[in-house]
């Protein structure tokens, strides 16, 4: 996000919402290969960032545990951005694990200039530079604030761009910054340039210039704002390239703002695109990039109506997921390695994928780039024996439409494939327009013996206050199942579990939907697990949901269950558990 600039990328397509539960028109068929039999290297999980995404209050806990944060980018201090040198959102931010990306240009050392009109180098005073960037390092030292990069200026393409401020003076400005906070640290990582969008010529120049006046940024940087992703593997090559051929060592590369075209506008949140983009930075991984921060277009800078979203994933409300969230939630869960994926048509279906053999899962993405439906076939192959059991797979897909809030994905798939020669082929349902879908492969638990746990015969804690209830039904698990009468966000049911043995386990639950439930998230021994479930449903019925793959050591452990928010046509905040299910995966 930028504070109050012109932008010069061209605003593309309105995009459609989707209505959870209909069924769009079927379009041309799109196969997406995944060959399980070729490595393209460790899934990095690059494009985790988040500018301003993160505050002491915003946005709810549980949706920053159901993400991984690589890095935060952001301001030492603002008047309405989140500031990342204020002491509870310092905390809160290194308490995802976050690497700080902090700019100097905010001027937090100069009270004399609130309206940030100046630049600097202004009628010739770089001394007034200088002051500003050791002011900023100084808070820094002296709140023990630990920052991973320092970025010398943002977008200095737009801001230097005058025959009174050409780009000339700002390679001036970056030069003394970057010798000021060498002077300090001459280990510290300086970033930049930071230009509004990839450009060949400023790089070179701005690389030139620094390779002969000694101020090369030991990352370097840019952003890829557009509606469509472009071809980021191509600009990350081509600048690489171009660094070893001019004798420079090609450093680390960070796109530090990526998705959309303006403020308010919901390309910057298009769960479809968004898959692309994600895509496209795992593929860049081999050209050196290191990371991707996702943009932040809700608000201008200086609005105070400003909220930290984690980028534009979550409502304005901050308390609850868009459908763009649901993606970053997968991407957390693709760990291990990354996969060859390919699409038939990339540029209209894009998809990347990874397999966790240890975890015996395999977690993809695919992403409808486009304002019309798609039919996808699966082409799976080389499947290994790890995501297989009696020659057969079992795959989950579930559909995340491109709406502004998003408690109950579909999901549209569910089954036991079996495995021929190692393959598979399996045709989804159509996909909507700018919509995203998860795909999980993992061997089927048909016949596993399993451990079952009645909700209504565990030892059990809640919230203090909250009615806490077993109550008898013929539909439910031995007749019986556990309601709690919650009403709050925040509150919350305890289950103890033992586990006979330890081993690697797929863990589900039998719920029951109804117009009065809740949102909730499971902490498995206090540590956010599997995806947040939505109970809602226009009708009572039990149904089994899977939280995911975990190991657990034999013992006790704990299950807890937190209301974290409620559908937005329920009409209370309850939760009910009939039993929940432990499957041995080996």
């Amino acid at each position: 996000m930028r504070i109050r600039k012109v932008l010069t990328v061209a605003a593309t397509a309105a995009l459609m919402s989707t209505l959870i539960g209909v069924t769009p028109a079927q379009a041309d068929s799109i196969t997406v290969t995944v060959d399980y039999g070729a490595d393209v290297g460790p899934s990095h999980q690059v494009a985790s960032g988040y500018l301003h995404g993160v505050d002491a209050t915003s946005p709810a806990q549980y949706l920053i545990d159901g993400v991984k944060v690589r890095a935060i980018r952001g301001a030492d201090h603002h008047v309405n951005l989140p500031s990342l040198f204020d002491r509870a959102t310092y905390k809160r931010v290194k308490d995802t694990g976050a690497r700080l990306q902090v700019g100097v240009y905010y001027y937090s050392g100069d009270p004399t200039n609130p309206d940030y009109s100046y630049r600097p180098g202004d009628g010739g005073d770089q001394d007034r530079w200088r002051r500003i960037v050791n002011g900023v390092y100084d808070e820094a030292q002296a709140g023990d604030y630990k920052v991973d990069s320092w970025i010398t200026w943002n977008e200095p393409d737009l801001q230097w761009n005058s025959s009174a401020r050409p780009f000339t003076s700002y390679l001036t400005a970056h030069n003394v910054a970057y010798d000021t906070l060498k002077a300090r640290d001459p280990a510290l990582k300086v970033q930049a340039p930071e230009l509004s969008g990839y450009s060949f010529a400023r790089l070179t120049q701005f690389l030139t210039y620094c390779k002969q006046n000694g101020c090369l940024p030991q990352v370097l940087s840019w952003h890829e704002l557009t509606a469509s992703a472009p071809d980021i593997p191509g600009h990350t090559a081509q600048i690489k390239q171009w660094m070893i051929d001019n004798g420079i060592t090609p450093m680390p590369i960070a796109i530090t703002e990526y998705q959309g075209t303006g403020y308010g506008k919901a390309d910057a949140w298009d769960a479809g695109v968004n898959v692309r983009y994600l895509a496209q930075f795992e593929r860049s991984v081999p050209n050196g990039l290191t990371d991707g921060v996702y943009s932040a277009w809700e608000w201008v800078g200086d609005n105070p109506d400003f909220v930290p979203t984690l980028g534009n994933a979550t409502t304005r409300s901050a308390n609850l997921p868009r459908g763009v969230w649901w993606n970053y939630n997968t991407y957390k869960d693709m760990t291990g390695r990354l996969i060859r994926t390919t699409s038939s048509a990339a540029t209209t279906v894009d998809a990347f994928t990874a397999v966790d053999t240890t975890q015996r899962r395999s977690t993809g993405l695919i992403g409808n780039q486009t304002t019309t439906s798609h039919t996808v076939t699966l082409d799976l192959r080389n499947i290994p024996t790890t995501l297989q059991r009696i020659g057969k797979i079992r795959l989950r897909a579930t559909r995340f439409d491109d709406i502004a809030e998003l408690t109950n994905p579909v999901k549209v798939l569910e089954g036991d494939y079996t495995v021929t020669g190692n393959t598979a082929r399996v045709t989804l349902p159509a996909l909507p327009a700018s919509a995203s879908l998860r795909f999980d492969v993992s061997p089927v638990v048909a016949g596993s013996p399993k451990t079952v746990y009645e909700a209504e015969s565990l030892p059990v804690t809640s919230t203090p206050g909250v009615v806490r209830r077993n109550f008898a039904e013929a539909e439910a698990s031995s007749g019986q199942a556990n309601a709690l009468e919650t009403t709050a966000v925040g509150q919350s049911v305890t289950y103890t579990v033992n586990v006979p043995a330890t081993a690697r386990y797929e863990l589900s639950a039998h719920l029951k939907k109804l117009t009065n439930r809740g949102f909730f998230q499971l902490y498995v021994d206090g540590k956010a697990f599997g995806s947040p479930q939505d109970e809602y449903g226009t009708a009572a019925e039990y149904y089994r949901t899977t939280f995911g793959h975990l190991k657990l050591t034999a013992g006790r452990h704990t299950l807890q269950f937190k209301v974290v928010g409620k559908n937005a046509s329920s009409s209370s905040h309850w939760m009910t558990f009939d039993r929940f299910e432990l499957l041995p995966l080996s």
